[in-house]
């Protein structure tokens, strides 16, 4: 009897949930309609209302009267239809969005750009350096700090249409400057390759903040061809473009730009401007650098001895092992210990690779392990793989953000195990890098 009672009491509560459920289809129907009513008010503020409840409701079928409602006479009420066929991320907006790139209004033209290109940027991924982990369109404007770093890229198996591409460039000349700024970012976010020389002119005729908005822009774009045409820069009028231009140049590794970036160097002592062109020369890594560097190791400022290591470790000349031995055991500062280990690692001391790894469960510090090992490419990944069952589930998951980003396909068995590791982040990160290797 106790069993038949439980058994009554198990069918009565799933009836009483299917029935809750059904409630709750029929009133999310319900207001979707009164939504779509709404957007057809004669009041400005219910049509705003409705158009921003419809893009929180991620519905699809708000498609359809979005889309009609995209030219408004209002534009606040343009500005909230933009935005909310942004947070739906449907392809069938693409031709409505970019009818209202054009609007009369900055506004409507701004959040059709940022709608754009969320079409195509993933919520959950970043670049080479640093990652960003926000969930929802609500949080995830690419255009949240004008000229600040955003590591937001398209992943490789994302394909953007060109169309888009074209006519987001063509903001790049916009009258207004913060629409030009959004554009760059876009343009760097979608990484197009073909309007890199409307990107060089707009640098001719922009302000300070949009050079640098393009040099970043072309950074992520990494078409390293373009330093010629950046190098002029290094003398701009404005000193936060002369730094962006010395860091960019740095990362394409340009040694055209070597020469002039080390007469910055000499004639800048003590300045701000000096310890960025030692990073630039650093990031090329030149063997004629190399007396730079080993000056630099002696330097009481840690972060010039971080960048003179960098370097050192980019020449990996093994003969400085010895030298670089004897730094290290006298270096306080953990950002330049693991620039030395680097550098150890690079000249053949293949024993520093632990500690590099076990370094990437640093909170402060695991973004510099992970630019280290990317940049050193697949050679370092057949060693990666080897620390993949580290006891710290924070190493785990950022070896997998590192081998996803190196691309090495060969060793996408390696990381598959981890797709059923007891960890959350762990399995959440290598299901990314498995998406990423099995696209290239």
């Amino acid at each position: 009897m106790r069993s038949i009672a439980k058994w009554r009491i198990l069918v009565t509560g799933m009836c009483c949930i299917a029935f809750g459920m059904a409630l709750a289809i029929q009133a999310a129907e319900q207001t979707m309609e009164q939504l779509k009513a709404g957007l057809k008010s004669p009041k400005p503020q219910v049509r705003r209302k409705a158009a921003s409840e419809m893009g929180k409701s991620r519905n699809r079928d708000a498609m359809a009267p979005l889309l009609a409602a995209a030219q408004d006479s209002d534009v606040k009420v343009r500005v909230e239809v933009v935005k909310a066929l942004g947070s739906l991320r449907d392809q069938r907006s693409i031709t409505m969005l970019l009818t209202t790139l054009q609007d009369p209004a900055a506004s409507v033209r701004e959040e059709s750009i940022i709608a754009l290109v969320n079409l195509y940027a993933e919520r959950d991924e970043g670049f080479s350096f640093t990652r960003l982990a926000e969930q929802t369109y609500k949080t995830i404007n690419p255009f949240s700090d004008q000229v600040g770093h955003d590591p937001t890229v398209v992943e490789p198996y994302i394909k953007v249409s060109p169309v888009v591409t074209d006519a987001i460039a063509e903001r790049l000349v916009d009258s207004s400057l913060g629409i030009r700024i959004d554009a760059a970012n876009g343009l760097g976010i979608l990484r197009v390759e073909n309007v890199i020389l409307k990107m060089l002119e707009a640098m001719k005729v922009g302000d300070a903040n949009l050079r640098i908005a393009i040099l970043r822009a072309l950074y992520k774009i990494r078409n390293t061809s373009v330093d010629t045409g950046i190098l002029l820069y290094l003398n701009d009028a404005n000193s936060n473009v002369r730094e962006e231009t010395l860091l960019t140049l740095g990362l394409f590794r340009s040694r055209k730009a070597l020469p002039e970036i080390q007469r910055i160097y000499d004639r800048n002592p003590d300045t701000k401007l000096r310890v960025k062109a030692l990073q630039a020369i650093s990031l090329i890594g030149d063997p004629s650098s190399t007396d730079l560097f080993k000056r630099n190791l002696r330097d009481p400022d840690a972060q010039y001895r971080q960048y003179a290591a960098e370097g050192l470790a980019r020449v990996g000349d093994p003969s400085l092992v010895e030298e670089i031995s004897r730094t290290l055991l006298a270096e306080k500062k953990e950002p330049a210990q693991l620039a030395l280990s680097f550098a150890l690692y690079r000249m053949g001391r293949k024993e520093y690779l632990d500690k590099l790894v076990s370094s990437l469960s640093s909170k402060e510090n695991h973004s510099q392990l992970e630019a280290y090992f990317i940049e050193m490419g697949k050679p370092v990944s057949y060693e990666l793989v080897r620390y993949l069952n580290n006891e710290d589930p924070r190493v785990r998951a950022r070896l997998c953000v590192v081998l996803g980003q190196i691309g090495d396909r060969s060793i996408l068995d390696k990381i598959q195990p981890l797709l059923k590791d007891p960890n959350t982040e762990v399995i959440s990160e290598a299901t990314l890098a498995v998406k990423r290797l099995g696209a290239r």
